[in-house]
């Protein structure tokens, strides 16, 4: 029931803030239904899961053209006051994430890896010298 009444919530949201990804976002769904059901498959997923995805990838789209166009703006407001253009990646927000390990792991990570490697070089000098040796 909590989980129903979520992606309600969601949908009157997306509905009230950015009716335009919410229609199309349930055309998509309906249409992607419709095509399944008419070709005689049977839908893989639910009307919900199809509209979830349609409206990120919307929004998505949604947010990387509105980001390019303010940025345009921008930079065409900073070239008529004789301003060189801001690069939008640098002036992007930075989201860092760090992975902790415990001391343990990170030794067994490191050790395994440099067997793997050292096996691998062994075999290709191998062949290298091999190649040399048969050609002679």
């Amino acid at each position: 029931m909590n989980q129903a009444q979520a992606r309600l919530q969601f949908a009157d949201w997306l509905k009230t803030n950015h009716p335009a990804i919410f229609a199309r976002a349930i055309r998509v769904a309906e249409k992607s239904t419709a095509t399944l059901e008419g070709l005689g498959e049977e839908p893989t997923k639910s009307f919900w899961e199809k509209f979830s995805d349609a409206a990120v990838g919307i929004g998505t789209t949604y947010l990387s053209l509105k980001n390019q166009r303010d940025a345009m703006k921008l930079n065409l407001e900073r070239a008529q006051q004789g301003l060189p253009p801001i690069d939008a990646a640098t002036s992007a927000p930075v989201v860092k994430t760090q992975v902790d390990l415990s001391p343990e792991l990170t030794t067994r990570l490191v050790s395994t890896a440099g067997e793997g490697i050292n096996k691998v070089l062994l075999l290709v000098a191998a062949g290298v010298a091999a190649f040399f040796l048969f050609n002679k």
